[in-house]
């Protein structure tokens, strides 16, 4: 198995029959086939690639053994091929499989875009990519090298702001680090004024501020998303959100791929999630679950709002 930030080298100096680029980020899946069309010099451009939407085993091997007009490797992507559930009948698309790639002169390279590797796993001359959802770590590895490779520094601490402001979401990544390397200087001041922070950032921010239980700090947060246009009965929303998807973290057992599907969010959001359980014990999350219960009833009620959020994020504080 390849890791996607590893592809890109290993497709410099080796060539491969077939892959499989599987995950669950279809950021990172477009960026790996990117890469592989580059490493076979081919252009994307309804050309140089034959794209097969849910192909017949005929479709596969037709398009596979027909050569390119427009350049010397024939890459064939396959989306939605349904692999055979029978054991048998699977067995048996493997061995064809298998025997089709042993055919193959360099002249094509089959790329499978699926979900997961299972199925194609113990198959003769056809390797997996994984194209998951990047963490933290790999996110920073990724701005560093991205920054590098068009000539500018990014030192960790300010690529772990990316991320962090991002939330870890490889489509925002992109575009933001992206901006600040035509902006010329990869500061945290930089960050600061032109990275946009996802609102679940701006949450996590304030409830780091409730857990330390630092009151003036909570406030200031608090007074600046207001100030800056937003609504508090949003923020309410994703507060409530947010201490839901703690206490679901820290009760539930479930893993962080799974509440965030649950829950559809983003896996950095369950992250910071996670963090903030870290510093409370159960008990204390339903208290704040009953806080945020108290002050929903007061809102609909008409209560001042401000005056409602003052109260509730004193009232989380004193947990």
């Amino acid at each position: 198995m390849i890791k996607f930030l590893d592809v890109k080298n290993r497709l410099q100096t080796e060539r491969y029959a077939a892959l499989c680029l599987f995950g669950n980020d279809s950021w990172v899946k477009r960026r790996a086939l990117d890469n592989v069309c580059q490493a076979y010099r081919v252009e994307d451009d309804g050309f140089g690639v034959d794209r097969l939407e849910s192909p017949s085993w005929e479709d596969i091997t037709l398009a596979c053994l027909t050569p390119s007009m427009f350049s010397p490797v024939k890459l064939v992507v396959c989306d939605g091929f349904v692999l055979p559930d029978a054991p048998a009948r699977l067995a048996d698309f493997k061995k064809r499989l298998a025997d089709l790639l042993r055919q193959s002169d360099g002249s094509f390279c089959l790329v499978f875009l699926a979900d997961s590797d299972k199925q194609f796993a113990g198959i003769d001359g056809l390797e997996t990519v994984d194209c998951n959802r990047l963490d933290k770590s790999d996110v920073v590895k990724w701005i560093i090298a991205f920054a590098k490779r068009q000539g500018v520094t990014v030192d960790a601490v300010c690529a772990e702001r990316i991320a962090a402001y991002c939330l870890a979401d490889m489509s925002r990544v992109a575009v933001e680090t992206q901006k600040l390397i035509d902006y010329g200087n990869v500061t945290l001041e930089a960050i600061d004024a032109l990275v946009h922070r996802d609102a679940e950032y701006a949450i996590y921010d304030l409830s780091s501020a409730v857990a330390a239980k630092n009151a003036s700090k909570a406030m200031e947060i608090y007074r600046g998303l207001v100030a800056r246009g937003e609504d508090p009965r949003a923020l309410f929303g994703l507060i409530y959100n947010f201490y839901r998807r703690v206490y679901y973290v820290k009760t539930s057992g479930f893993s962080g791929e799974e509440i965030a599907s649950y829950l559809g969010v983003k896996p950095g959001a369950v992250n910071f999630a996670r963090e903030t359980a870290s510093r409370y014990k159960p008990m204390q999350l339903k208290r704040a679950l009953d806080c945020l219960s108290q002050a929903d009833a007061r809102l609909k009620a008409f209560v001042d709002e401000n005056e409602v959020m003052n109260i509730l994020i004193l009232q989380l504080i004193s947990l």
